[in-house]
């Protein structure tokens, strides 16, 4: 059963784990962190995600590009390149490949517009996975699982057609 773990790195971390047999959503969720000492937050995402690449049979992992909003803390930049590099750590220890994809790219795969709202995206991963008020970052979570998923059956369908 080889699985897809979809991330949205954040102090609220959105995670998922997509079976990529029948894109079936084993599990998704949100997690916090840890707001206060960042040592504690890269500490608790890499035992999670320790523990999710052993529990599950990933076979890629596929995380949300940085997007950085014009009013950005200097802070921000710096605490996600610190969880993506740990994310990063998890994934090659476990001999997964990861892959990134900006916010525009998710969106175009699941709405069919690269500038839908965040809202468009959440009511369609609702719809897909039969969910009901999901949180934004496990929303995004699926959304970029969702994405490879996508694009891998189409990379896959081209690939044969060659």
């Amino acid at each position: 059963m080889d699985v897809i773990i979809g991330l949205d790195l954040a102090d609220k971390t959105g995670i998922c784990v997509l079976r990529k047999e029948d894109k079936a959503l084993l599990f998704s969720d949100v997690v916090k962190l840890s707001n206060r000492d960042p040592n504690q937050r890269l500490s608790n995402l890499y035992n999670m995600l320790k523990d999710f690449l052993s529990r599950f049979k990933t076979s890629e992992m596929a995380i949300e590009d940085v997007f950085l909003p014009q009013k950005t803390s200097r802070k921000t930049p710096i605490s996600l390149g610190e969880l993506r590099g740990v994310a990063r750590l998890c994934a090659v220890q476990a001999k997964v490949p990861v892959f990134f994809y900006p916010p525009t790219q998710v969106k175009l795969a699941i709405t069919g517009s690269g500038r839908a709202n965040k809202q468009d995206v959440i009511s369609l991963i609702e719809q897909e996975f039969n969910l009901k008020n999901v949180d934004d970052n496990q929303a995004d979570a699926i959304g970029i699982a969702y994405t490879h998923w996508l694009l891998s059956r189409f990379n896959s369908s081209i690939e044969a057609q060659a």
